[in-house]
C-alpha cells in the first residue's frame, strides 16, 4: 500500500508501524468536514482513531437528554482506544473542523500492538499528551466569567488549541451558556484585550489578559452574568 503523506513517517503511529521502512501503517487516513460525527457515547467501540490534523471535541451525557463537551482534542491524539478495554466508547466525537483522522479496527490494533515492540509506547505518548491538555488551568471554576475566559483563551492558546472553535463549544468547556461567553468577549474587547469577530477571537493584548486572569487588575470591568 503506498504512503500518500510523507509527514506520516514522523507520526507516532506511522514510526511505530515502521513506515519509514517501508512499511504500512496500521491506520488509514480519512477526511471528515467541520461538524461529522466520529464516534457516539454507548455505541460499540470497534474503531481506533487517531487525530492527524484539525480539532475534535469529546462530550458526554450529563443526564437522559443533554451532553456536555469537556474537552478538545488536537493533532497527536488518540480516540476511542477504552474500546481495548470495554465494549463501548466512553465519549460522543465530533469534528470541531475539517479534519483528517486515522483510523483502526480495535481487532488490527490489537494485533499491532502484540507484534510491534514500540507500539505499546507510541500509544502511551498519544495518550498523555492528550490528557495535558485536558484541563486548562482554573478555566472551569475559579473567578467570574469574564476571568474564566481570559484563562482559557490564554491556555489555549499556550497549548495550540483553536479559539476559533464553535462558541458553544468554548461555553460548554467553560460550564457557561454561549450568551455568557458572548458577554465575557465583549467585555475583554471593550478593555483591548481581545479581537472578537464572528467566528474567530485574537489575543490583542497578552500581558493585560494575563493580568486580568491572575486577578491583578484592579479597576472596574462589566461583569458578564
Amino acid at each position: 500500500m503506498a504512503i500518500r503523506d510523507p509527514a506520516c513517517a514522523k507520526c507516532p503511529i506511522g514510526a511505530a508501524s515502521g513506515v519509514g521502512r517501508g512499511e504500512c501503517c496500521v491506520m488509514l487516513d480519512r477526511s471528515r468536514r467541520a461538524g461529522a460525527n466520529l464516534f457516539v457515547e454507548g455505541e460499540p467501540a470497534e474503531k481506533v482513531w487517531f487525530v492527524k490534523r484539525g480539532l475534535v471535541s469529546l462530550s458526554r451525557a450529563v443526564d437522559a437528554r443533554a451532553a456536555a463537551v469537556w474537552t478538545l482534542r488536537r493533532p497527536g491524539s488518540i480516540l476511542g482506544l477504552e474500546g481495548l478495554q470495554r465494549p463501548t466508547y466512553l465519549d460522543t466525537a465530533n469534528a470541531v473542523t475539517d479534519v483528517v483522522v486515522c483510523v483502526a479496527s480495535k481487532d488490527a490494533v490489537q494485533a499491532w500492538l502484540a507484534r510491534r515492540s514500540g507500539a505499546a509506547l507510541a500509544l502511551l505518548g498519544c495518550v498523555v499528551e492528550a490528557q495535558c491538555t485536558d484541563a486548562p488551568r482554573r478555566a472551569g471554576a475559579d473567578g467570574n466569567s469574564v476571568v474564566r475566559v481570559a484563562t482559557w483563551l490564554l491556555d489555549a492558546e499556550a497549548q495550540n488549541q483553536a479559539i476559533g472553535a464553535p462558541r458553544a463549544v468554548i461555553a460548554g468547556l467553560l460550564g457557561m451558556e454561549p450568551e455568557t461567553l458572548s458577554r465575557a468577549l465583549a467585555a475583554l474587547a471593550s478593555r483591548g484585550l481581545v479581537q472578537v469577530s464572528r467566528k474567530s477571537v485574537s489575543i490583542t493584548d497578552r500581558a493585560g489578559l494575563s493580568s486580568l486572569a491572575e486577578g491583578e487588575v484592579k479597576a472596574p470591568y462589566r461583569k458578564a452574568r
